[in-house]
């Protein structure tokens, strides 16, 4: 074989083997595509729903009275009678200011009352007997105007004086601050001798004798409570594992937070003789008393989307053809945080994609994952058998 025979030989093999090395890539790169489109999503069944035997919510346990206590006038703290743990009783001495000031105040006016009322005497005689002389046409009719206002301003000046006496025995009584119910003192925010202004807050109390529980109900839910003053509710406490007390229904508001969407309820429970409930604890309320709620059918909010009109719509896998097709529905409110309730559109025996429905494509082939629920068994539209929630 010649030089050039063997050359030639050398290059047809090689270009055979590149040629068939591109071929098995190409091949391979159009498998790959086939094995993408297999996508494996999450399935369920609807689920038909009645209302659960009960409600939970949070709450937190507070004292039914608390009060930020504060002097009405200024002045020098003289004494402290009371300090944070003690019971006091409505009307006890908690705190005292100098008096000092207040009661010369007293005395200044009660002085000036007693010159005031000396000249609207004085007045009252001199009107007195100018009236007469008028009358007899002795004196002119500028004289008995003058001595009607003297003493009506006299009688004026007295008015005022036994005002601002009614004020300053106010303001003495005042240096007293007192308990305003029957309770214990929480907390105390001004030391002794210091100078106290008015509206100052320098104490805090509250009143245990009976504890609130304050909770937020969604809007969902607030429908569908039984709300009547009285009525009973269990309360438990995490920091008292095994322990139940029942509450009452105190007051709820009727309008929602704008921001939380929920309404405000408030219960009452008498404190247990053991006083292990304080205000500050965390607590859950159990509400069962709720109305008659009809089953409805109900889909995970992960599984419901919208086609290109703005419909909603859900995915239904085929285990004929094993691929994921649209369904239009038409959904009603959500049923809790986690499922939106459906009006139309399902039969209730469909095996919906709950995940990763935004990547799916009309005729896309998939791979379901295990059913997280087993099939229902429905007659008519769904209102047959009722899965537990």
């Amino acid at each position: 074989m010649t030089r050039k025979s063997r050359n030639a030989l050398a290059i047809y093999f090689g270009a055979f083997i590149i040629l068939t090395l591109m071929s098995c890539s190409s091949g391979e790169k159009n498998s790959e595509p086939k094995a993408e489109t297999q996508r494996r999503v999450p399935v369920a069944y609807p689920q038909s729903i009645s209302s659960p035997t009960a409600h939970n919510y949070p709450g937190e346990i507070k004292a039914c009275k608390e009060t930020n206590l504060s002097f009405r006038v200024d002045g020098p703290l003289i004494a402290i009678q009371k300090k944070p743990g003690a019971l006091v009783i409505k009307e006890e001495l908690l705190m005292q200011l100098d008096q000092r000031d207040y009661r010369d105040r007293i005395t200044i006016l009660e002085a000036e009352l007693d010159g005031a009322l000396a000249r609207a005497n004085k007045a009252s005689q001199d009107f007195k007997r100018a009236k007469q002389l008028f009358e007899k046409d002795v004196i002119a009719k500028a004289d008995y105007d003058l001595a009607r206002s003297n003493a009506s301003s006299a009688n004026a000046a007295v008015k005022n004086i036994r005002a601002q006496l009614s004020v300053a025995k106010h303001q003495l009584k005042d240096t007293s601050l007192r308990a305003p119910y029957d309770g214990i003192i929480t907390a105390q925010l001004a030391e002794n001798h210091e100078m106290i202004r008015a509206g100052q807050i320098v104490m805090r109390m509250h009143d245990i004798s009976t504890l609130e529980i304050n909770t937020n109900i969604p809007e969902n839910d607030i429908g569908h409570l039984l709300l009547e003053k009285g009525s009973t509710a269990v309360l438990t406490v995490p920091s008292l594992k095994n322990s139940s007390f029942t509450a009452k229904l105190k007051e709820w508001s009727t309008e929602a937070d704008k921001t939380t969407r929920t309404y405000g309820v408030t219960f009452t429970l008498q404190p247990p003789e053991d006083q292990s409930l304080l205000p500050g604890m965390t607590a859950e309320i159990t509400l069962r008393n709720l109305k008659a709620r009809k089953p409805v059918m109900t889909v995970p909010l992960d599984a419901v989307t919208a086609d290109h009109g703005g419909n909603s719509v859900i995915w239904v896998y085929d285990e004929a053809s094993g691929v994921a097709t649209q369904k239009k529905i038409i959904t009603a409110e959500m049923y809790d945080d986690r499922r939106i309730i459906v009006d139309e559109g399902l039969n209730g025996n469909e095996l919906i994609v709950t995940g990763g429905v935004h990547f799916l494509v009309e005729g896309m082939p998939v791979e379901p994952l295990k059913p997280s629920n087993p099939a229902p068994q429905y007659s008519g539209q769904g209102k047959g058998q009722e899965n537990a929630l």
